[in-house]
């Protein structure tokens, strides 16, 4: 009976590993024909995906191509849009250690040319900044971020941009997501540490992590094979001219490779050299009950994990760890349209019930419906505005007051359309343009046919007066 026992015990431990190892392969193998399935479905060129657990890389694959036809690897960067503010908060936190920064410090003692406008006696300090709580509103920062300005100095000359701006809530009362607040961050590590924004990451996080393949500021980017992703045209891709912000590495403008960010998300979940374990800890504690954003990270509102998405007008990431089960994940696409933001969410949700054991949810479909309905407006008015005027021009007799009436009311929607447009949006032409270029070229085609009718129809009826 003893040797029985033995037996059956030796052979358990046997199987064990095979069973394991088994899972693990049935696993991985889910995932690839789950993202396979995403990806197709999505039509996104070129993905990288990252899965660790435990200290360790346990699934890494990449898929499909960049903009110049080459392939997708581990090592290929990519603009991580807002997967920059984890990393800067990771820089505020490292200066705060060494004495150089204090949390519930005025921001003014760091940047003491940016000023701003409020009624409020309490001031912005740097912990409402990375808490996104400054009280600059999302449409204030809207307006300095995601611009073309010359390299030297392009933090300054943003952070000299916002200046004045007023405050639309009191500092630390209420919690409205912004880049802005993260530039002003940059700012501040550039100020305290007497250098570049990307000198300070390349020496104090990139180096000592081993993250070759990032960078923080685009001559950088490019020699470490950087090269354009793709904007969305009603779902397809279409090659980028591949825009980059010098000012916007604090906030959206790092470009990093899976591999890179799979260090930076271990670091995140074990620790290191770099940053104190109480101060790590900081990073990753979830704030106080009803609020869902830390230092630089979201928090799920159910399971309480830090997560962040990113997005510029050709790129699209999410990453997230979860200390508790010792995993994390990064994903990085090169294709976007504001409609389609939430596509990569939806596929990190599925990895997710993968690796917990159970199966993602069906993928949802992306619909184009506003890109469609203004596509049949745009060209139905286009139609209706030949026909129009080959009506006008054709009748004897005009009536003239019904005639200006149209061409003032066609005119007065051209003028209208765009700011309308805005209003019932929520956000700056300037990002409905960047980040949705279809959309606003049709909006742009309407505007030139409202324009167009409203010009010609005055013309004619003048014409038809002098005639008559």
């Amino acid at each position: 009976m003893k040797k029985a026992i033995i037996f059956l015990g030796s052979l358990l431990l046997l199987l064990s590993p095979f069973s394991a190892s088994a899972k693990t392969e049935d696993t991985k193998q889910k995932i690839t024909n789950f993202m396979k399935e995403s990806l197709d479905m999505y039509n996104i060129p070129g993905t990288s995906l990252a899965i660790l657990e435990n200290g360790e890389t346990i699934y890494h694959n990449q898929w499909g191509v960049l903009s110049d036809g080459s392939n997708v690897t581990a090592d290929t960067p990519f603009l991580i849009g807002s997967l920059s503010k984890p990393i800067t908060s990771l820089c505020i936190m490292m200066l705060v250690e060494d004495d150089k920064i204090k949390l519930d410090e005025p921001i003014q003692s760091y940047i003491p040319s940016f000023t701003y406008q409020t009624d409020s006696s309490k001031r912005i300090t740097v912990l409402h900044l990375l808490e996104q709580t400054s009280g600059i509103s999302e449409i204030e920062g809207l307006k300095v971020t995601d611009k073309d300005r010359p390299k030297e100095g392009a933090i300054t000359q943003a952070i000299k941009e916002l200046s004045g701006v007023a405050l639309s809530h009191e500092p630390g009362e209420v919690y409205e997501y912004n880049s802005a607040n993260y530039l002003l961050l940059g700012a501040i590590v550039e100020n305290v540490s007497n250098q570049t924004f990307s000198d300070f990451l390349n020496t104090n996080i990139f180096t000592p992590l081993g993250m070759e393949n990032s960078a923080a500021d685009y001559e950088s980017a490019v020699e470490k094979g950087y090269i354009p992703g793709f904007e969305s045209w009603f779902g397809k891709p279409v090659v980028s001219d591949g825009f980059y912000d010098h000012a916007g590495a604090p906030y959206g403008y790092i470009a990093s490779s899976s591999n890179d960010l799979a260090k930076f998300l271990k670091f995140m979940l074990e620790g290191g050299d770099l940053l104190s374990e109480q101060n790590l800890e900081l990073l990753k504690t979830p704030p106080v009950e009803g609020k869902t954003y830390g230092y630089g990270w979201h928090f799920s509102k159910t399971e309480h994990y830090p997560f962040h998405g990113g997005a510029t007008s050709d790129f699209r990431a999410q990453m997230f760890f979860i200390p508790e089960e010792n995993i994390a994940a990064v994903l990085l696409t090169n294709k976007y349209n504001f409609i389609e933001d939430a596509q990569v969410s939806h596929i990190m949700n599925g990895i997710r019930s993968i690796l917990s054991g159970k199966g993602p949810d069906e993928l949802p479909v992306q619909s184009y419906s506003i890109q469609w309905s203004l596509l049949g407006i745009t060209l139905l008015l286009a139609i209706l505005t030949i026909i129009y005027f080959i009506s006008l021009r054709r009748k004897k007799v005009l009536n003239k007051k019904i005639a200006f009436t149209v061409g003032i009311i066609s005119l007065l929607l051209a003028v209208g359309l765009i700011p309308l447009f805005v209003y019932v949006i929520g956000t700056p032409w300037k990002s409905i343009s960047f980040f949705a270029p279809d959309i606003a070229l049709l909006i742009y085609c309407l505007v030139a046919i409202f324009a167009l009718n409203g010009i010609m129809t005055l013309i004619i009826t003048i014409l038809k007066k002098k005639i008559t």
